[in-house]
């Protein structure tokens, strides 16, 4: 991440300094959305100040950063239709690459083969989390959707778009991700509702069977759902839902070009006077709504809507091993509710500032309620507002508000149903992002920003006179592009030694550890690693003085961090000083975890010869 930040940096960098109007898109949203990103950013950064913890402040700057920088590129030159539509295009055609190499590993393990993660039965590959893969996929539907919708889209694109639609929807089965496929579903209605396609209905015709036939037979295939999708019954499964949507693929984009005509007897057909009107429109969705609470009330809809409210709060975790099938229809939270307790808890403890960018697990493991390892909050908002407080969130709700209004004020017009279909994949983003942790992925976020820098530019006038940026402004401009990848480039210079380091700590190797150690503190002095792994090297060769030192430093550098405390009561034991205190330290930020507690039983003594006995013999 660290290295696309320095790279768009320097392309926004050789922008400035070579184009006459490097920043001619720029418009009022364009700069309240900017601003709001360099104040989430500087914030970010700021909240190592009272975290104390400056690693975790700057890999969360770096990511805010690249979103900011993807914003500010694409937006730079100016917005017109023709560039949405060819961002919108290659954003499609990028995720339909994704996932039919996602469907391929799956489905033709003998002939694909990768590495599994830890939860076998799901779908994850390429970008190893399968609810980030269900959500992209998701937005990937949406998004052929829209193509294959639009009336003013070329023909051939309608079919290509068309005949992706069979593999992202079976891609997306076979994440198993509830919250992926329910947002795929909302999407396309919102796409729908807001961008009015008059292509539509030869698109559902060309589609829907298509996608309906390649869903159902990827959910037959059971064998993909369990521990074992490479076993002989899973690829024989696998090869036969790779034969059906490769032909299902074929057939909605042939069937799509012969319903070309259709397409055209729509377009040409004009609707009553009275239909057109737009009072029609309030009394119809008045009408609808009436209807849908009325016909909510005669099922019962509210007392079930309450039960599975109730299972989704006390449904606890949902099983990761058997058949992935059965958390389709399963509503249990699978954790998350316990995840946004802790946050709201550690908001109510500092409502302002928050505890600190990155603090999360930090956090978690000092609350929770059960012993299990999360790196986020399941929830972008609430994760926000633990560690970066109000004034983090009103900062990010800004910049998501008028990347969302900048789509949607353009989903007007005979363009209406491309951005009506871009602004519906990006409201789809920004609201899964609310249950998950699409934000730590920019596979699934980057595009929404770089989009929304485009839709909230202003079209370049191209017929005005034009002043070219002085040499002064430009200078100041490529310095502050400089600037600000200072700290994201020491921490691509540390993070490849930091991996070095430790790769030689685990198979033994403490010179090699120790060097590799010092070149990732040279790139980038507040990293806690690399002072953790010289401690530990200082015990093996019999300098532990040394270690207490460098374990002090870690210390100091990710005080919330039970590791360290607990690294320095085994060091500070090993060198006879009293570990008790670290031990306790550690405790108090890690009460649930095993370690800790035997760590206090260990040294719950006052000879100093059991201290550096039991020390060395810890884990």
């Amino acid at each position: 991440m660290a290295l696309a930040v320095v790279a768009l940096a320097l392309v926004l960098m050789l922008r400035v300094t070579l184009v006459d109007r490097p920043f001619a898109g720029l418009g009022v949203g364009f700069v309240i959305a900017a601003g709001a990103l360099v104040l989430l950013c500087a914030w970010t950064l700021a909240s190592s100040l009272w975290s104390n913890a400056p690693a975790r402040a700057i890999v969360e700057y770096d990511r805010t950063l690249l979103y900011l920088l993807a914003f500010v590129i694409v937006g730079a030159a100016g917005r017109t239709d023709t560039r949405m539509r060819t961002l919108a295009r290659g954003l499609a055609l990028g995720i339909v690459v994704v996932g039919v190499a996602g469907l391929l590993s799956r489905t033709l393990p003998d002939v694909f083969p990768v590495e599994l993660t830890i939860v076998r039965s799901r779908l994850s590959f390429p970008l190893t989390y399968w609810n980030a893969m269900g959500v992209l996929m998701a937005i990937g539907v949406v998004l052929c959707f829209a193509l294959t919708s639009d009336d003013r889209e070329r023909m051939s694109v309608r079919m290509v778009a068309a005949g992706a639609l069979p593999a992202l929807a079976a891609t997306l089965l076979l994440t198993y991700s509830r919250g992926g496929i329910a947002a795929a579903a909302a999407g396309l209605v919102v796409a729908l509702v807001v961008g009015r396609p008059r292509a539509v209905a030869g698109a559902l015709l060309a589609t829907v069977p298509a996608v309906t036939f390649a869903v159902v037979t990827a959910y037959d295939a059971g064998a993909l759902a369990t521990d074992t999708p490479t076993s002989a019954a899973a690829v024989d499964q696998g090869h036969r839902v790779a034969l059906v949507v490769a032909a299902c693929m074929v057939g909605a984009a042939v069937l799509r070009g012969a319903l070309a005509p259709l397409d055209g007897w729509l377009v040409r057909l004009r609707a009553p006077a009275l239909l057109r009107g737009r009072s029609v429109l309030p009394g119809t969705a008045a009408v609808v709504a009436i209807a849908i609470i009325t016909g909510a009330l005669a099922l019962g809809v509210p007392a079930e809507g309450e039960r599975q409210y109730d299972r989704f709060v006390r449904g606890g975790a949902i099983p990761t091993s058997g058949d992935s099938r059965a958390r389709l229809t399963n509503v249990a939270s699978n954790g998350r509710v316990d995840f946004w307790s802790v946050a709201l808890d550690a908001h109510r403890k500092d409502r302002a500032l928050g505890a600190g960018a990155g603090t999360f697990p930090l956090l978690w493991e000092r609350d929770r309620e059960f012993v299990y390892q999360v790196e986020d909050a399941h929830s972008l908002y609430l994760e926000v507002l633990a560690e970066l407080g109000i004034v983090g969130l009103v900062l990010l709700a800004i910049a998501v508000a008028f990347v969302l209004g900048g789509f949607l004020v353009r989903a007007r017009g005979p363009d209406r149903a491309l951005y009506g279909g871009v602004f519906a994949a990006a409201l789809l983003w920004a609201v899964h992002a609310g249950i998950d942790w699409d934000w730590e992925m920019p596979a699934v976020t980057a595009w929404v920003f770089g989009a929304a820098g485009l839709a909230l530019a202003t079209p370049p006038m191209d017929g005005a006179p034009t002043r070219a940026l002085g040499r002064p402004a430009r200078i100041v401009l490529a310095l502050g592009c400089l600037a600000i990848v200072v700290l994201p480039a020491r921490a691509f210079l540390s993070a490849g030694p930091l991996r070095d380091s430790a790769l030689a700590f685990e198979r033994g190797d403490c010179p090699a550890a120790i060097d590799a150690a010092l070149d990732s503190i040279a790139a980038l002095g507040q990293r806690p690693e690399p002072f953790a792994i010289l401690g530990y090297c200082d015990v093996r060769v019999g300098a532990p003085r040394l270690g207490v030192r460098a374990l002090g430093n870690a210390v100091a550098r990710d005080p919330g961090n039970w590791e360290y405390h607990y690294g320095l009561a085994i060091v500070r034991g090993a060198a006879e000083l009293d570990p008790r205190p670290a031990a306790r330290q550690a405790a108090g930020l890690n009460p649930g975890e095993p370690l800790v507690r035997d760590a206090l039983r260990r040294f719950d003594t006052d000879d100093p010869t059991t201290w550096r006995r039991r020390a060395l013999s810890a884990r």
